[in-house]
């Protein structure tokens, strides 16, 4: 009696529906209101609270990190089950089933279920569940199976990695991505064989609701989301394409289990043993002014005026301004960055020649851009920080040549696709830095 209630063959009329959907998104607001209340706090209280009750967690100071884990496991059981419900609701009404796989993102569906609540019954969909159309309905379920489990690979991998063991490494970046298509591909080609082009839409459309997911509980922003699409959708698509074969060529319905068991292996795997990888980047400006102009401009605290450009749209940090706090080795410097303030001590000072310093704290390396004014996304701090930096002034005719080279660690992998776009922001930072010196150089001589 219980399985036929979860059975994606069975149908959810107009009254039981609505009254499912709504304990079930009741249970998600519930759990975080008595996580709440056992602090002493007012949920309700809180404006963004309605849309948001997880992030709101997760911003409570006083919480642990087992009463969010908690959560994210209630609300993933409760989408789950919202989408199980939901597509039965479309089984009753003919129609509209993939608002069922909307009903399954935290936050959207509040509205998905409200418009499927309202769904009359197609007058065409009075026979759709005979016998003849079996085929059909199979096709249907496995696509909900598929893209379900795909976006909530998504959501427990971020969760477990991410948040969980602080690992950004293969296990996140590659074999998740990959185990999100095999797993895809696999469900939505058992239950009717589709080509290659259709497999891999429903593959992307599967990390389309996952990352959908993630920014709606604002474990990640769209910044990071961007710029790790490229390498996510081209192992999604191998993964797509393995599971694919695999569910036309056998029929046994266990692998994608086996493969799942394996993941939280690989993320302990990169935590236990986290890259750390040396950056280098070195740039350099010839300068009409003297060294001496060169230098008072490099020393003085002037704020940036040109603006950061591409670096900045795209949420990564740049520098806006910096100033000392005495003169000579052991000077304090503070670099204001458009993320927060980096602080470093002087350990050279050559007035006109060399200026160098070695960095004793550090701005978060991006902002994110969500939904939300902060995002729980623990890779903008620690995962890439610079080791020190040096200025190098040299007498050229017409002029100074102001080189600068910086070292700086990073702990992503894959380091072969995070390596380059880390020293191309790195230049394009240090590239403006000397435009703006020689600019203000070149004006004060």
């Amino acid at each position: 009696m219980i399985r036929s209630w979860f059975s994606l063959s069975g149908e959810t009329g107009p009254r039981a529906y609505p009254v499912l959907a709504a304990l079930l998104v009741a249970a998600q607001y519930s759990y975080v209101w008595f996580a709440f209340a056992t602090k002493g706090q007012d949920l309700w209280s809180k404006d963004d609270a309605i849309l948001f009750p997880m992030w709101r967690l997760m911003k409570l100071l006083t919480v642990d990190s087992g009463a969010v884990a908690g959560g994210f496991a209630v609300c993933l059981l409760c989408s789950l089950l919202l989408g199980i419900v939901s597509f039965r609701r479309a089984n009753w009404s003919g129609r509209w089933h993939g608002l069922a796989l909307f009903a399954m993102v935290p936050t959207v569906q509040v509205f998905a279920c409200a418009v499927l609540a309202l769904m009359p019954k197609h007058v065409e969909a009075d026979n759709a569940y005979v016998p003849i159309a079996h085929d059909k309905a199979l096709a249907r379920r496995q696509v909900l199976i598929g893209l379900g489990a795909g976006m909530s690979i998504i959501v427990v991998a971020v969760v477990l990695s991410a948040n969980a063991l602080g690992a950004y490494g293969l296990g996140l970046f590659v074999a998740t991505p990959l185990l999100v298509g095999f797993t895809t591909g696999y469900f939505v080609n058992s239950g009717q064989r589709r080509d290659a082009g259709e497999t891999v839409a429903l593959v992307m459309l599967a990390g389309v609701l996952g990352t959908l997911a993630l920014l709606m509980l604002a474990l990640e922003g769209l910044v990071c989301i961007l710029v790790v699409a490229p390498l996510a959708a081209v192992m999604a698509m191998v993964g797509g394409m393995i599971g694919r074969s695999l569910a036309i060529s056998i029929h046994h319905r266990n692998r994608p289990t086996l493969a799942l068991a394996a993941l939280p292996l690989v993320f302990v795997l990169d935590a236990a043993l986290p890259p750390e990888v040396p950056v280098i980047a070195q740039e350099e400006i010839v300068i009409a002014a003297p060294p001496s102009a060169v230098w008072r401009a490099l020393t003085d605290g002037h704020r940036i005026a040109e603006p950061p450009a591409l670096v900045g749209l795209a949420g990564f940090a740049y520098p806006i301004a910096s100033h000392l706090t005495g003169e000579g080795v052991g000077a304090l410097r503070v670099g204001v960055f458009s993320t927060g303030e980096a602080r470093e001590r002087v350990t050279v000072w050559q007035p006109g020649r060399l200026l160098a310093f070695r960095g004793l704290s550090h701005a978060p390396a991006m902002e994110e851009m969500s939904p939300y004014r902060v995002v729980h996304a623990p890779h903008v701090r620690g995962y890439f920080d610079t080791l020190d930096t040096r200025f190098v002034l040299t007498p050229v005719t017409g002029g100074t040549r102001l080189a600068v080279q910086s070292r700086h660690v990073l702990r992503i992998d894959p380091v072969a696709y995070w390596g380059p776009i880390a020293e191309w922001a790195i230049r394009q930072n240090m590239q403006r830095v000397l435009r703006d010196i020689g600019n203000h150089a070149v004006a004060s001589r």
